[in-house]
């Protein structure tokens, strides 16, 4: 069975990616430790969609492209467990550091009912704006922290690779921090930042064709890449389809969730 789910998954990457991104989306480059596979058992149980917060800055928030990833994971899930399965809020905001997103975490954690799963994707501009690698494991330990405290679910995305790295050795000692924060709370991290490297060492010009114009932030291609991963683990851990709630977003769509602590 795990032979047939892997080649099956081989399959479903090499249909819904863009022709020369294969390196992009390997079909094991998964948030690991894998998540549980009884995802979906508390929405089910309750008739409702499955509940997925996407936290953090611009790659978070979709800046670069047509579409941000929350939208398309909503897409993928859509159309595999069907129309009013999932709900994915977009609580991205460009140009945020750990510390802030931390602060709209724990607010966001606070606030009942928690999600079933929360995307948290961190550590970029603690990197641009200064933070350290202790202070960015920290803001990272605590908000996993939080929420396991919530009941929700997590996955970690690491830091991204991009052309204009300047200090490659202490970027990576940031990405070192998230991984280590991650690892010792056992919470499925997606590893972006080696995905990424590998793919640039491997196809230099197909890594380019994966930004926008600034050569930083992803473009429709990166997201899409991001989106597909997650939807592998996602649907993995969330088991077949059911019959939609009675009360149903429409099909694919996120919502964007504002910037503000929730009430």
């Amino acid at each position: 069975m795990p032979v047939l789910r892997h080649c099956l998954a081989v399959l479903l990457c090499a249909a819904l990616l863009p022709a020369g991104a294969a390196f992009a989306c390997p079909p094991d480059a998964r948030p690991a430790p894998a998540l549980a596979t009884d995802l979906r058992a508390a929405s089910r149980a309750q008739g409702r969609p499955l509940a997925i917060l996407a936290i953090g800055s611009s790659s978070t928030a979709g800046v670069g492209a047509s579409l941000g990833f929350p939208a398309r994971l909503a897409r993928r899930l859509v159309e595999a467990w069907g129309q009013g399965s999932v709900e994915v809020v977009n609580a991205g905001v460009s140009g945020e550091s750990s510390p802030s997103t931390l602060q709209r975490l724990e607010a966001f954690m606070a606030h009942k009912p928690a999600p079933d799963l929360v995307i948290w994707q961190v550590g970029t501009n603690d990197v641009i704006f200064g933070n350290s690698p202790a202070g960015l494991g920290a803001s990272v330990g605590r908000g996993l922290d939080a929420i396991a405290a919530a009941g929700a679910r997590v996955i970690v995305i690491d830091q991204q690779y991009f052309p204009g790295i300047m200090d490659v050795p202490k970027y990576e000692t940031f990405v070192a921090a998230v991984r280590d924060a991650a690892a010792a709370r056992r919470a499925p991290l997606l590893p972006r930042y080696a995905m990424m490297k590998q793919w640039a060492a491997r196809d230099p010009e197909g890594f380019r064709g994966l930004f926008s114009w600034d050569r930083f932030h992803m473009n429709d291609a990166g997201y899409a890449c991001l989106a597909d991963l997650l939807a592998f683990a996602i649907l993995a851990a969330g088991g077949p389809s059911a019959p939609a709630p009675a009360a149903a977003p429409a099909p694919g769509q996120a919502r964007q969730k504002p910037a503000a602590r929730p009430q």
